[in-house]
């Protein structure tokens, strides 16, 4: 599956749905009750937008990411190469 940032009309699998999750299990563990339906729609636009320049952040910079990645085959073969150009399939 591709990665997806998520908008409220596409929010299942999402990067979104991810950090909506995470506060609810947040909540829960700190407050000690479930995060209140209050709010849903607001939420879920915040977590979009968050998401979405994540998303936008990273494909603008997606040749920064990585420098160098090492491939190994069993323990007697690694070698490492120089990553000149990273594209981000967003």
């Amino acid at each position: 599956m591709p990665l997806k940032a998520g908008s409220v009309a596409d929010f299942g699998g999402s990067l979104a749905a991810a950090m909506e999750t995470a506060m609810a299990d947040e909540w829960q563990t700190v407050k000690g009750v479930p995060l209140p339906d209050m709010g849903v729609e607001d939420r879920r636009l915040l977590f979009v937008a968050i998401s979405r320049g994540i998303f936008t952040f990273l494909k603008s910079h997606e040749d920064d990411l990585i420098d160098e990645i090492r491939l190994e085959q069993g323990t007697t073969f690694a070698e490492d190469y120089e990553v000149t150009q990273l594209e981000l399939n967003l």
